[in-house]
């Protein structure tokens, strides 16, 4: 009876972290202001606030993430797993600002939602990156 018992407290937490990492993929983005590119591209023109992203799954979120501190610099994860996750592997703070291909920091970095959909979101070095990038 024990072991069954442990079996469901186990399967049910499994499902809550499972169901917190997908919880708001399909949720409507952020609301702005949006520009046609040069390529008819629609992109945000305002920069997606941090904490509405999971920096390992590199989604927008829609709801505040949990913070984590790492070498006094606060990054964002969608569930205990990523929050480990941030805390141990470097790559996971870490992306190429598409223009310059420079490595960016997440917790520093200008981010947009990508114009490929699926809450996508892009890293930039800063604005100015972020508007050549899409010729603005």
């Amino acid at each position: 009876m024990k072991t069954k018992i442990n079996v469901i407290v186990i399967s049910f937490i499994a499902l809550v972290v499972s169901v917190s990492c997908n919880k708001a993929k399909n949720e409507v983005v952020q609301e702005s202001t949006s520009v046609e590119t040069s390529q008819g591209i629609k992109v945000n023109e305002a920069k997606i606030k941090s904490s509405l992203v999971c920096f390992v799954n590199n989604k927008f979120m829609g709801i505040d993430q949990i913070p984590v501190e790492v070498e006094g610099k606060t990054y964002y994860g969608c569930c205990p797993d990523c929050v480990k996750k941030i805390k141990t592997i470097r790559e996971v703070r870490y992306a190429l600002d598409p223009l310059t291909g420079k490595e960016v920091d997440k917790a520093l970095a200008y981010i947009v939602l990508s114009p490929s959909g699926n809450n996508d979101i892009l890293y930039f070095e800063s604005e100015l990156s972020y508007k050549k990038y899409f010729k603005i």
